[in-house]
């Protein structure tokens, strides 16, 4: 769920018309849902001074299609993990390369695996990690939490 509060401003901050706080009082959190317009400053309607400006802002929350994890896509990605790492492998197909950095993945180096199944070398993608729980794939934007249990939920 996503809220929105105003943290005391002067000229307002509105949520679908309604104003959230007195000028300079912070508001509690409003759940905000989608469809809901969000109005940054006093909109002084019918004067003509340009500095009378708002911000409006109309909310679209969408509830992204992820893709399912399928065991054929996590087979080939350890399959490819694998044979990367296999400093005796004979499979000299592409070359597995860090989209980081743009070397190449290679023997007895720390790799991240990412949730969607992409590699990459575990130092290149630490300062992506940093200290938060989600992780968005530098290549398929896809975001996963880190912290999500790993034992599997039935449908």
């Amino acid at each position: 769920q996503v809220f929105f509060r105003d943290v005391g401003s002067s000229s307002g901050s509105f949520l679908n018309r309604l104003r959230l706080s007195p000028s300079g009082k912070e508001s509690r959190p409003y759940p905000v849902k989608s469809g809901d317009v969000l109005q940054l400053g006093v909109d002084y309607q019918g004067r003509q001074e340009e500095i009378y400006k708002c911000v409006m802002i109309k909310i679209f929350i969408s509830r992204g299609v992820r893709p399912k994890a399928t065991p054929y896509r996590l087979k080939a990605a350890l399959r490819s993990f694998l044979t990367a790492m296999n400093p005796n492998s004979r499979d000299d197909a592409t070359p597995t390369d860090c989209c980081i950095c743009l070397n190449s993945i290679a023997p007895f180096q720390a790799l991240f695996l990412a949730p969607c199944s992409h590699c990459f070398h575990y130092k290149c993608v630490t300062p992506l990690l940093g200290s938060g729980v989600m992780f968005q794939c530098p290549l398929c934007r896809q975001v996963a939490n880190l912290e999500a249990s790993v034992t599997e939920k039935e449908e």
